[in-house]
């Protein structure tokens, strides 16, 4: 069964924004436990020095665009690709 390559770049992008909303949640609500869960994930390197606070600006919005076009165009090459192989 082939994959609609839309549906599934706008479901990976809807995705990834949640993602992302939920993470700008988790650090404006609890920053020290954002960081230091988020900091599990880097291997080794300490986000605490690099951390800035967020606000929800143009940035953040901006951010959230990017998030979804990324998201949005990793699933449209994945299913395409998926499309080639499926028979």
């Amino acid at each position: 069964m082939k994959k609609d390559v839309n549906a599934s770049g706008i479901a990976l992008g809807l995705t990834f924004l949640i993602v992302s909303v939920v993470c700008l949640l988790l650090v404006l609500i609890a920053p020290g436990f954002a960081l230091s869960l988020f900091g599990s994930f880097m291997h080794g390197i300490d986000i605490t020095k690099i951390a800035i606070t967020p606000g929800f600006d143009g940035r953040t919005i901006l951010g959230f665009i990017v998030v979804f076009i990324s998201g949005y165009l990793i699933g449209a090459v994945f299913a395409s690709i998926y499309n080639k192989f499926v028979k």
